[in-house]
């Protein structure tokens, strides 16, 4: 790749993020603690590694099941957490503030 071509590709991304078009958080899961904040969100799947963000999920699963299908092999998605276990924190371990 071309250093301009570079140069050009980091101004398209820094125009994307001025333009806030992306900044409302996609995930389904709107009881989460972290939902919104992307930055520890992404630490926290980071280090516990037990799952992707579902925020990345649909990049994720699309790429995976065109794997798949090369492997003739099914892809399915896994159940959202459920809200009331969200609120059931809350009840009993409510988050303190900073």
């Amino acid at each position: 790749m071309e250093k301009d071509k570079y140069v050009e590709g980091i101004k398209e991304l820094r125009a994307l993020i001025k333009s806030g078009k992306y900044n409302k958080c996609p995930c389904p899961k709107v009881k989460c603690e972290w939902h919104g904040n992307c930055f520890e969100c992404v630490m926290i799947h980071r280090v516990r590694q037990e799952h992707v963000p579902n925020c990345m999920q649909p990049m994720l699963q699309k790429k995976i099941k065109e794997i798949a299908k090369i492997a003739e092999m099914v892809a399915e998605p896994k159940p959202l957490t459920p809200g009331e276990y969200w609120d059931y924190v809350r009840e009993v371990a409510p988050k303190e503030e900073d």
